[in-house]
């Protein structure tokens, strides 16, 4: 009996190690060589924060907002997803978030915002046009 309790354990824990969702931090060069792949780039930071500037085809989602893990967790799971922010702390929080809710290619930029600037990388910005 306790062999097959020990046995049991083993193959549980071998099943998640077999097949861990990883959260991976890529560099401004990954993420400019990911252009040609479909992915969702995930910009979590305040919508003032996103209009001083932000990474093309990046779509904001405000980590403050009521109703962020609800927009979050509506994103199509088959697709990788990249995250960032300013610095990596709030990018790496709703990675975590998307982990545990089942979503299996996330990345987040190393650096955030600030070294995909340092770096010398183009940002855009929002128009409003009345």
């Amino acid at each position: 009996m306790i062999r097959i309790a020990v046995l049991s354990l083993i193959l549980a824990f071998s099943c998640d190690f077999l097949s861990p969702t990883e959260v991976n931090f890529i560099s401004d060069s990954d993420l400019i060589e990911m252009q040609e792949i479909d992915f969702i780039i995930i910009d979590v930071r305040t919508s003032d924060e996103f209009s001083s500037g932000y990474i093309k085809n990046a779509m904001n989602l405000d980590f403050y907002s009521e109703s962020f893990q609800n927009d979050l967790l509506s994103i199509d799971k088959s697709l990788p997803v990249v995250l960032y922010c300013r610095t990596n702390n709030r990018s790496t929080k709703t990675a975590n978030i998307l982990k545990e809710n089942g979503f299996k290619e996330i990345s987040v930029l190393e650096g955030g915002i600030n070294y995909w600037v340092k770096n010398g990388n183009d940002i855009n910005y929002t128009t409003y046009s009345k």
